[in-house]
């Protein structure tokens, strides 16, 4: 870690606890697909309903989150082979991404699209699109 990310990561963090809320990220893992799952604090901002069919609208959200809880909890945990993962990914497995849910006052969210943010290569904020 740097102090630039170091700086990064306190600033969003000193944010959430004032302003943000709690917020809960599941990944099915492993053979039997068991839920792994982490509490964060997030900032979540409505950003209107998208129509799937005539009369049926799904929220959208964007979501702001620091990566503290995810890095502490060690979430998702170790790498194994699964079903979902026979090979091991080249990618920041921290980082949530489409088909991980995220859980907002009780109601499960479909993860869309996920924005890692990097300051020297260190990951200090996750931008996230959810649907549901």
């Amino acid at each position: 870690m740097s102090a630039a990310s170091d700086r990064e990561i306190a600033d969003l963090n000193a944010s959430l606890a004032e302003d943000g809320e709690w917020i809960e990220l599941r990944r099915l893992y492993g053979t039997q697909l068991i839920p792994v799952k982490v509490t964060c604090r997030a900032f979540v901002r409505n950003v209107g309903a998208e129509e799937l069919q005539a009369g049926i609208t799904q929220e959208q959200s964007n979501v702001i989150l620091s990566p503290s809880e995810i890095i502490a909890a060690g979430w998702p945990g170790p790498w194994t082979p699964s079903a979902a993962e026979p090979v091991k990914p080249d990618i920041d497995r921290r980082v949530p991404r489409k088909g991980d849910k995220c859980v907002i006052k009780g109601k499960p969210r479909n993860i869309e699209i996920s924005k890692p943010i990097y300051v020297d290569d260190e990951l200090v904020r996750l931008e996230l699109r959810v649907l549901g």
